[in-house]
C-alpha cells in the first residue's frame, strides 16, 4: 500500500507543481491576449463603467480607410526601427562572440560586462542614458559642443531621437546575441578549421567557408528573436521619449490610443492584433527563409 501510495504520488507531483505556473500564465498570459482579441470588435473606452457595445469589424474597416493615414508614420518607424536594431545588433553580437571566443586574459570578465545591460530594468536603463544625454548637465553636452559647436537636446531632437533609441536598445540586447553565437561557435569543432588552416585558407576564408555556416542556426534564432522583439517593442521609447519626437513606433502608438488620452481601448486592441497578424507573416517568412540558408550552407 505504501510503495503504491508513493508511486502514485510521485506520478502526479509534477502535475501538481505545474498547476501554479499553468495558473499564472492563463491569467497573465492567455486570457489578456483572449480579451484584446474580444475588446477589438467592440468600442469599449477603458474607463471602469463605461458601457461596452459590440460594433463587429467597424474597427478594422476604420484601420484601413481613414485610420490608416495615421498608422503609416508609426508603421515606418516601426520598419525603420526593426530593421536597423536587427541587423546593427546580430553583427556587433556576432563581432563581439568571435572575439570573446579567444582564450585571453580576463575574457569572462569582458562578457559578464557586455552582459550586464541585460539585467539591468528598461526604467534603470532609460533614466540612466535620459541623464547622460540631458540637454543641461549631462555628460554629454560638453563634449557634444566641443565637437560640433552648438548644444543638442538628444532625446528631444527629431534627427538624434530615433538613431539614439535604436542605439540604447542595441546596447541592452546585444550581450543576450552575443552569448547565443558564442554557444554556436563553441560548438565548431577544432578540427575543421585546423583542417582548413592546413589546406592554406586565411582567416576570412575559414570565416566564410567553416564558421558562418556552422553558425547558421545561431543566425536564425537572433534574427527571429530581434525581429520579434523590436517589431513590438515599445516600454524602452516609452521612457526614453515617450514616443515623441519622431520615434512613434505602433506599439507606442496603441499605448497612447488606449491610455494616454484618446481611451480608445477598443481601438487600440484593434491595432495590437494587428500588429500581432505583421509579427506573425514576417517571423514565419524569415524563419523559412533562414532555414532554406541554412541548408544551403
Amino acid at each position: 500500500m505504501n510503495a503504491f501510495g508513493r508511486s502514485g504520488w510521485q506520478r502526479w507531483a509534477p502535475l501538481i507543481g505545474i498547476i501554479p505556473a499553468l495558473a499564472l500564465y492563463i491569467a497573465f498570459g492567455i486570457y489578456p491576449s483572449v480579451m484584446t482579441g474580444v475588446y477589438s470588435f467592440t468600442n469599449y473606452s477603458g474607463i471602469a463603467g463605461t458601457p461596452i457595445n459590440f460594433i463587429g469589424f467597424q474597427n478594422y474597416v476604420e484601420a484601413f480607410t481613414s485610420g490608416i493615414f495615421s498608422m503609416l508614420p508609426a508603421i515606418k518607424v516601426t520598419l525603420i526601427f526593426a530593421v536597423s536594431v536587427t541587423i546593427i545588433q546580430n553583427a556587433l553580437g556576432l563581432l563581439l562572440a568571435i572575439v570573446f571566443n579567444n582564450k585571453v586574459h580576463g575574457v569572462v570578465f569582458y562578457r559578464a560586462v557586455v552582459f550586464l545591460p541585460l539585467v539591468l530594468s528598461v526604467t534603470v536603463t532609460g533614466m540612466l542614458w535620459s541623464l547622460i544625454f540631458a540637454p543641461e548637465g549631462g555628460i554629454a553636452e560638453p563634449i557634444w559642443k566641443a565637437i560640433f559647436g552648438h548644444a543638442s537636446s538628444f532625446f528631444g531632437s527629431y534627427s538624434l531621437a530615433l538613431p539614439m533609441v535604436i542605439a540604447v536598445q542595441i546596447w541592452q540586447s546585444a550581450g543576450f546575441t552575443m552569448m547565443i553565437y558564442l554557444a554556436g561557435l563553441q560548438a565548431i569543432p577544432n578540427d575543421l578549421n585546423e583542417a582548413s588552416a592546413l589546406d592554406g585558407a586565411n582567416r576570412w576564408q575559414r570565416f566564410w567557408g567553416v564558421t558562418f555556416p556552422m553558425v547558421a542556426p545561431s543566425i536564425t534564432v537572433n534574427v527571429l528573436l530581434c525581429i520579434i522583439g523590436s517589431l513590438g517593442s515599445y516600454d524602452l521609447i516609452y521612457v526614453l521619449t515617450n514616443g515623441q519626437f519622431g520615434t512613434q513606433t505602433l506599439s507606442m502608438y496603441m499605448f497612447s490610443t488606449a491610455f494616454q488620452g484618446s481611451n480608445e481601448l477598443g481601438y487600440a486592441s484593434m491595432i495590437q492584433m494587428l500588429q500581432f497578424v505583421l509579427v506573425l507573416i514576417v517571423t514565419v517568412i524569415m524563419q523559412w527563409y533562414l532555414r532554406r540558408r541554412e541548408v544551403q550552407l
